[in-house]
């Protein structure tokens, strides 16, 4: 993560210098990059240095939101792979014999990236009001594929999507288009799978589509502006 963060100092896409394997670049039903050999709390210190180092030396909004998504990608996501979904669940920590239910797995991973909000709070909400309070353009979709035609048409974000019953993000990056989200079937879990094709998002008659990475939010990680949760 520490080269990414160099690179996109300096205008460099991570993707331009080999640093996924172009094996790995294509889209599969659904993919989850190992975590990196850093812990996951090193990870989190990480991107609180990094993200100070963005702010301190005055980087570009684009480059600190592509420096976001590459992170949450390749960097946060993975060490949440292997904590089970639960509709009680609402750890602190990913891993094995872990919980986390669908809001806690919005709330929690972006919260340790640095995003100040009360995350019991936000995991709490309806999904619709959940992207309503993190997102200022939020849109209703009914038609799945309507809705993920418009994504591909944009640049590369991270979206928070409230269902009917179930919430998530949806992510745009470099290597597809991606609903992640604390998957209920199976228990499964924090997944990561191609938006197209994934069950649970297949299974909601309405979609409420609010884009994240908005240059508000970005500057509101960047500075830990503190983003309410009221009811």
């Amino acid at each position: 993560m520490r080269l990414t963060f160099i690179l996109l100092l300096f205008g460099v896409n991570s993707f331009a210098v080999g640093l996924v394997p172009k094996q790995c670049i294509h889209q599969l039903a659904y993919r989850h990059f190992p975590p990196t050999e850093a812990t996951y709390q090193e990870v989190i210190s990480q991107i609180k240095l990094d993200r100070r180092s963005l702010l301190k030396n005055k980087v570009s909004i684009d480059s600190c939101k592509a420096y976001f998504l590459d992170a949450f990608e390749y960097d946060v996501f993975p060490h949440w792979v292997g904590t089970t979904w639960d509709y009680n669940g609402y750890t602190n920590v990913p891993g094995e014999g872990k919980l986390v239910a669908c809001g806690y797995f919005v709330s929690t991973p972006l919260k340790h990236m640095g995003f100040n909000w009360n995350r019991f709070k936000l995991a709490q909400m309806y999904s619709k009001k959940i992207a309503e309070t993190l997102c200022a353009d939020v849109t209703k979709y009914t038609n799945q594929g309507e809705m993920i035609s418009e994504i591909n048409k944009r640049d590369n974000n991270l979206y928070i999507i409230g269902l009917d019953s179930h919430v998530g993000m949806i992510l745009k990056s470099d290597s597809g288009t991606w609903f992640v989200h604390s998957n209920y079937y199976g228990n499964k879990g924090p997944d990561k799978e191609i938006a197209m094709l994934s069950q649970a998002l297949d299974d909601s008659g309405t979609y409420y589509l609010g884009t994240f990475t908005t240059s508000e939010n970005i500057s509101k990680w960047l500075n830990g502006t503190l983003i309410p949760t009221t009811d």
